[in-house]
Order: structure tokens, then sequence, then C-alpha cells
């Protein structure tokens, strides 16, 4: 029988009391002199949680370790059913044969434009979005293409009449969806996606989901996966998924493509090996299956918990001290859109203000806008911490804020 954690057992993960990542290479401390110019600030950029991986998981992969032998792993059966079970909460019916394994979802879709375009071809993408779109349709030399998303009453809506005019009038041959929003955390309802879905048939374009934060739903909303619909686009659609966001398992580099058209799937799979891409490590499959149990369920519900606290938080902080700033209330994820036009011309003097000021590593909002500059004025800050590291950002927040209401 499946163990199942207590309270009592959650309390003391580390949700409340800060844990040092310093030494240990994280990617989000060590580029801190690298990307902001300098080491003393709180980093609250990349997407992974300053919070523990599940010790469920740890315990599976030093049950592992018990071997002494790590030679090369056969995929075994059990992982293609881990990841069937998980997505059927999601109402997605999955197939073994339909599953190809990638490194991770940025992987996943560089392997997708590689799999279905030539160079010169048409790539769709809707910014404010994930910057390896950009680099990902830019790296095959193919021709990128932007539909920018619509901004009103402070949340992003798909553009349906310039989606449409754009992949008409350039050809689009493949559309890059981040499904939900990534830095909004916007969760898609089921008439948007089925009115996307009809654009996508009509002009034949394959649609590339990225769907890394669907399990980080925030209830009420939630996610439904395109390959779920029950839509001709079934056959055109390629999901990217992979556990690295819920369970803090980037570092193992575990990601999945599900593809349920056979030619699609086959030239996928077939560019991947060209590429030497293919199968999971053996620790990202030990992994992988100790998070898709109903412990790893109960896990996500307290992280969430977490989370939406967090969230509150710092949406109540601002209303404070500095409502001129818009914060974008997340519907997936720990990631939080900041809107900061109404104080910052110039995205530069924000980034700086983030910086010398307030001492915080956050995310250029430019990075996510393209030439249509649909980030700027915006910084994305992920609260993917413990109640004392968000405590010290809030405290760092104050006396930033207190500089500028000094230079009025």
């Amino acid at each position: 029988m499946e163990k199942t954690l207590g309270c009592e057992s959650f309390a003391a993960l580390g949700f409340d009391l800060a844990l040092d990542r310093e030494n240990s290479d994280a990617e989000k401390y060590a580029l801190r002199q690298t990307l902001f110019g300098t080491d003393q600030l709180l980093p609250m950029w990349v997407a992974d949680m300053d919070l523990p991986t599940p010790p469920f998981i740890i315990e599976a992969l030093k049950q592992r370790l018990d071997h002494p032998i790590l030679g090369y792993p056969h995929t075994p059966d059990a992982l293609y059913q881990s990841i069937i079970d998980w997505q059927s909460q999601y109402g997605l019916n999955v197939q073994a044969d339909e599953i190809v394994f990638t490194h991770n979802v940025a992987n996943g879709f560089m392997m997708a434009v590689g799999a279905f375009t030539q160079p010169g071809d048409a790539v769709l993408i809707m910014p404010p979005v994930y910057p390896p779109f950009f680099a990902a349709v830019q790296r095959h030399h193919c021709r990128l293409v932007e539909a920018p998303l619509q901004w009103h009453l402070n949340r992003y809506y798909l553009d349906f009449a310039a989606l449409e005019d754009k992949i008409r009038r350039f050809h689009v041959k493949l559309l890059l969806f981040c499904h939900p929003q990534n830095p909004s955390g916007r969760v898609w309802l089921k008439e948007e996606l089925e009115q996307l879905a009809d654009l996508c048939v009509r002009y034949q374009v394959i649609l590339i989901s990225d769907e890394i934060h669907a399990d980080l739903t925030f209830p009420p909303k939630q996610h439904l996966p395109l390959a779920a619909l029950n839509h001709p686009i079934v056959e055109q659609c390629i999901t990217l998924n992979s556990p690295g966001k819920t369970f803090n398992l980037g570092g193992l580099q575990i990601g999945y493509a599900l593809i349920r058209h056979p030619q699609l799937r086959q030239k996928y799979r077939d560019y991947c090996h060209a590429n030497a891409l293919y199968d999971l490590n053996l620790f990202a499959q030990v992994a992988l299956q100790a998070a898709y149990t109903e412990q790893g369920k109960q896990w996500r519900s307290r992280l969430l918990a977490h989370f939406d606290s967090n969230i509150q938080e710092l949406i109540g902080f601002f209303a404070k001290h500095l409502p001129a700033v818009n914060v974008v209330r997340p519907e997936a994820s720990y990631l939080v859109w900041l809107d900061f036009r109404q104080i910052f011309s110039d995205q530069t003097q924000l980034k700086k203000w983030c910086v010398e000021q307030a001492k915080l590593g956050l995310n250029d909002g430019e990075t996510f806008g393209g030439e249509s500059r649909a980030g700027t004025g915006f910084m994305r800050m992920n609260l993917a911490v413990s109640k004392a590291t968000l405590h010290q950002a809030l405290q760092q927040l104050t006396y930033a804020i207190q500089t500028l209401k000094e230079k009025k």
C-alpha cells in the first residue's frame, strides 16, 4: 500500500524556512553576477523552486542508489503507465505508443520546430511568451510571426482576428502555444481552445501545446489539454509536458511529447533520434514514476495552497505600499507578472531599480515580448519560495519603494 504524507510531514518540508542553495551549482544563484552584475541580490527569476523536492521522490532515488550498478536502463512499461494514469485526470486518454520522451519541454518544442518545418517556413507565437519560443524558431532559420495577445482588464486574450490574418498571410506552418500561459499564468477556456483549434484545422497548421504548468492550475480553474478536445485538432496537435515544474525536478531533464497521429509521431521520433535524443536517464525514470502517483497529487495540493498564500501576500503588499503596480494574479503556476508601466516608462530604469534598490533578480519583461515589445514595462517574479524568503523580498521592496517616494 502506498504511503501518504500527513500534514505534520508537509509542514516540516521547508515551505516556511529558507533553504540554503549557495554552493549547490543552482543556476538561479550561480548566474547572478552574469545576469544582474552582482551576486548581492535575491534571485527570483528562473522557474525552479527554492523549495524541497518531495521527500518521497528523494526516497525513491535513494532506494535505486542502493543497487551498486548504474548501467543502461530499459524503459519499463510502468513508466508509460505512470504518464497514462496522470494525464487521465485531465480527461486525456493516452496510449503508450503515443508517448515520445524528450529531455525537457523546451527541448521538446525545439525538436518539433526541427521536425515539422524547413528553413524559411513561418512559425507563429503569441507574445508575451516564454523566451525559448523565439529561440526555437530563430535557431531553425524559420520566419518568426508574432500575433501578440490582447491586454484587457488585467488579463490577456487571444486575438483571433490577428491570428487568422497572420496564419493566412504568412502561410504559417506551425504554431507554438503556451497552455497555461507563461508569463501571466492565464488558463485558457474551452471556448478559446476550440476557436484556436478551428483556425489551425482550417489552415492545416500543426499546433504545439506547451502544457508544463498544467499541474499547477489553481482551483476552481481547470486545465483542459488541447488533445482532450472532441475536435479534429487532436490529429495535428503535439502536447508537451513534464513533472519538472510541479515537483522541482528540472535538473533531471524529464520531458515527453504526446502525439496521436502516427505519421506526425514517426516524423517527430525520427528527428529526435537523428539528434541522438531518446528515452530518459535512469534517475529521470525513477523520479517520474514516484511523482505521478496519488502521493504526488497530495503534494501538489499542499504546494498550491502555499503558492496561493504567497501570491495573496504579494498582492496585498503592493495594494498597500505601491498600488500603481498592477499584479497579474496567475490562474496557474507560481510565476507572477508585474505591471510597472504606471511608474516606469523606461525598461532600463525599471531593471536598474529592481537590482540596485530592491536587490531582486527578476525576469526582464522585454525578453517575453519580441518585436511587438509586449513585455515592456513588466517583470516576472518567481514565488516558489519559502515564507522566510518572501518576507525578505518584501522587506527589500519596502526600502526600494521608499526611494521612489523620496524622488517625487
